[in-house]
C-alpha cells in the first residue's frame, strides 16, 4: 500500500514569516545577497564582462599593442569623451574651408636706447653751435674783385644786393667772420670762434661769365 504524497502547506511558512522577526531579516538579507550577486555578473562594466570585450577584441593584437592601449588614459570615465581640443590646436582643410590668417605675432619693440654719455652731449652742443654760426656767414655777398690801397693794403670789393661794399684784408664781417684772402677770382673768409669754418667767394659778373676783376 503506497504512502499518499504529503503536499507542501504555505500556510504555516507565511504565518512563520508574519510573527518571527528573524525569519524576515534573514529573507531580506538573501534577497539583497541575490541582488548584488546579479548584479556583479551582469552589469556592463563588471570586471568579467570588460576581461571577455578585452579579450575578444584584443586576440589578434600583438602583446605590445595591447600594453599601450591599457596604458591609454580612459576619456569617457574622465567626462572629456566629447569635448574638443583647444581652437589653437584645431587644423582645418585650407581647400575646404576659408578661414582668416592667422594674426601676425606681437613684436617685441627694441629696447630704448642708453643716455647719451657727457662726451656726446659735448659733441651735439658743439656741432649745433657750428651749425648756428655757419647759418650766420655772410652768404648775401656776391665777390667782384679787388685792388691795393695805400696804406691799407689789399681790399676787396663786393655787392649787397644793389649796395657795393669794401672790405680791406683781415676786417669782420657779420661779427665772427675775418676776410682772410683776397685773389682774384676769390675772396676767402673764416670764422673767428671755429677756425675750421670757412667760406669761399668766387668773382663772377651779373651774367654768371667769367671772373671779372674791375680794380
Amino acid at each position: 500500500m503506497t504512502k499518499p504524497t504529503r503536499v507542501f502547506d504555505f500556510q504555516p511558512m507565511i504565518q512563520e514569516l508574519r510573527g518571527n522577526r528573524r525569519t524576515q531579516a534573514a529573507l531580506v538579507a538573501f534577497a539583497l545577497v541575490l541582488v548584488y550577486a546579479l548584479y556583479t555578473f551582469l552589469a556592463p562594466d563588471s570586471p568579467r564582462t570588460k576581461r571577455a570585450i578585452s579579450t575578444g577584441i584584443g586576440s589578434n593584437l600583438d602583446p605590445r599593442q595591447l600594453l599601450g592601449l591599457r596604458k591609454l588614459p580612459d576619456l569617457a570615465a574622465l567626462d572629456q569623451a566629447g569635448e574638443l581640443p583647444p581652437g589653437g590646436k584645431v587644423r582645418r582643410d585650407l581647400f575646404l574651408f576659408e578661414a582668416p590668417a592667422p594674426p601676425p605675432k606681437p613684436v617685441k619693440p627694441p629696447p630704448p636706447p642708453p643716455p647719451p654719455t657727457p662726451e656726446e652731449l659735448e659733441r651735439q652742443r658743439l656741432a649745433q653751435e657750428k651749425a648756428a654760426e655757419f647759418a650766420g656767414r655772410p652768404q648775401d655777398l656776391r665777390y667782384l674783385g679787388f685792388f691795393k690801397g695805400s696804406p691799407s693794403g689789399l681790399v676787396g670789393a663786393f655787392m649787397k644786393g644793389e649796395e657795393p661794399v669794401t672790405l680791406t684784408q683781415g676786417a669782420s664781417l657779420g661779427g665772427r667772420w675775418k676776410l682772410v684772402s683776397v685773389l682774384e677770382t676769390r675772396a676767402e673768409f673764416q670764422n673767428t670762434k671755429y677756425p675750421d669754418l670757412r667760406m669761399v667767394l668766387e668773382a663772377r659778373d651779373a651774367s654768371g661769365g667769367a671772373p671779372v676783376n674791375q680794380f
